[in-house]
């Protein structure tokens, strides 16, 4: 189970918000859901959202002659190599395409920035002139990303493009990610947009959905790829197969963090129609989904 899995069931166990829980931590809630969606919170920071929340978690490790290890051992053991682990992880990031990587945290930070600013100032005065600023920025910034990292970088979408995003509104979308995070703040954009969205946490899911519902139900998907019992690739697949023609055509539009050009091949092959990657802003995805109304 992921440190994402566990909060978000503690909080919903104890009918609190992880917006509630980060405050309670004193730290600022797009921090603690970045640590969330990386997996990147250390086991003193989960045992102490834990504590915050009245959950505490005891083990003690038996062995056959009958001796135990107590908890607090078991802690101070964990952190130890915890903290061994986050060493050699800083020599390997140092050692190894160090530059690759800095690159994608810095698009991974600028789309965050982007994903929040339009969640939270929607309704501000100046909204419309922050946001045009915000993704002009972005846009320069991820073409030399892109550029450095060798990826083709799709233009911003002209007049006719925002005309067709507008048209959008009322459209029902499977969304498929086994990240809540993730599904959160993209739900919701597209939301915001007027679109209907339906969750899915990975392929098994989505494809029963699709199955379950009448034809034409679902007139998008925005599929991961990596997802666990089932991936975005075998579920495109098996949607592809059904019998029903309008089930099997539903446009499929794979998410994915791993852009590579070998995944982007496989994507291709398996029947998906369009090849986005994470993370995405609004306007690419919206631009997207126009393609296939």
């Amino acid at each position: 189970m992921t440190t994402t899995e566990i909060i978000s069931i503690a909080c919903s166990e104890l009918g609190t918000t992880k917006a509630a829980l980060a405050k309670k931590m004193g730290v600022l809630p797009s921090s603690f859901y970045r640590k969330l969606a990386r997996e990147s919170m250390t086991l003193e920071e989960l045992l102490k959202c834990l504590d915050l929340l009245g959950v505490t978690i005891e083990f003690n490790l038996k062995y056959p002659n009958g001796h135990e290890r107590s908890a607090q051992a078991n802690y101070e053991i964990l952190l130890e190599r915890m903290d061994l682990l986050e060493k050699e992880l800083e020599a390997a990031r140092k050692a190894a395409e160090f530059q690759k990587k800095s690159l994608k945290d810095l698009r991974t930070e600028l789309n965050s920035a982007v994903g929040y600013a339009e969640l939270g100032m929607r309704h501000g005065s100046k909204t419309e002139e922050y946001m045009e600023r915000i993704q002009l920025v972005l846009a320069n910034m991820e073409s030399t990303v892109a550029y450095t990292l060798g990826e083709t970088v799709n233009d911003e979408p002209d007049s006719e493009d925002s005309e067709s995003i507008g048209t959008l509104a009322g459209k029902r979308v499977l969304l498929v990610d086994d990240n809540d995070l993730n599904r959160e703040i993209m739900k919701e954009v597209l939301v915001d947009y007027g679109l209907f969205v339906e969750e899915s946490k990975n392929g098994r899911d989505a494809v029963a959905a699709v199955k379950e519902n009448e034809p034409g139900y679902y007139h998008f998907i925005l599929m991961d790829i990596e997802m666990p019992v089932m991936d975005g690739f075998e579920a495109t697949m098996k949607i592809r197969k059904l019998p029903n023609r309008i089930r099997a055509n539903i446009p499929i539009i794979a998410l994915t963090a791993n852009p590579v050009p070998e995944n982007r091949e496989r994507a291709m092959l398996v029947g998906m129609d369009e090849f986005l990657a994470k993370p995405v802003n609004s306007v690419r995805i919206m631009r997207s989904l126009a393609k296939f109304q």
